[in-house]
């Protein structure tokens, strides 16, 4: 099982509960569009991709923190399901798994610090070869997560669960459950200059 941090973490870590941005940069994110490069391995179980596989991401621009409290609440007034009939409302940018199609973000949220930044996504589907053939408990997990640390030259790694299942608990910790293995790695993150 793949778990956030407490709540005063989580805030700013998930990416539909992230911390709120000051004013001045809220405005600057938005009309910044990023673009990121990697490396999928899953090596685990029956969802293994192996080695080498390309992943690209496009950010289009930040969700708000008005936006992202609308979905935190859809979340703890209705469960993953409304947060999954809700999430196809936002548009925040789209993600590339080796050569499959796109699929769109419906969510992008940022902390940025001195030394770098942690970026986290969210797709509104599970995201194709993570899901599983059998049985109806694969539709428990109805929602895609990345997550990317960066250092301050633009390189990182990441995390990405394909297939997640999202709850409060009774202290408003909130729980992302990987189905089957653990979360895949991302390697050799880059930043893409901007032109």
């Amino acid at each position: 099982m793949y778990r956030t941090r407490p709540v005063s973490a989580l805030l700013l870590a998930l990416s539909v509960l992230a911390a709120p941005v000051v004013a001045g940069e809220k405005k600057e994110k938005k009309q910044v569009v990023d673009q990121f490069t990697g490396t999928l391995v899953t090596m685990e179980g029956p969802t293994s991709r192996g080695l080498g596989e390309q992943v690209t991401i496009w950010i289009d621009g930040y969700t708000s923190d008005e936006d992202a409290q609308v979905l935190a609440k859809t979340l703890a007034d209705g469960g993953q399901i409304a947060l999954r009939d809700a999430l196809p409302n936002y548009r925040a940018g789209r993600l590339r798994l080796g050569t499959n199609n796109s699929y769109p973000l419906c969510v992008a949220r940022q902390r940025v610090a001195d030394d770098g930044r942690v970026i986290l996504l969210a797709t509104s589907s599970p995201l194709t070869g993570f899901q599983m053939q059998q049985g109806l408990r694969a539709q428990d997990y109805p929602i895609g997560f990345i997550e990317l640390k960066l250092k301050a030259d633009g390189t990182g790694e990441g995390t990405i669960v394909g297939m997640a299942k999202v709850s409060f608990d009774d202290n408003k910790h909130l729980n992302i459950e990987s189905y089957g293995t653990q979360p895949s790695r991302l390697m050799n993150v880059q930043t893409a200059k901007k032109k």
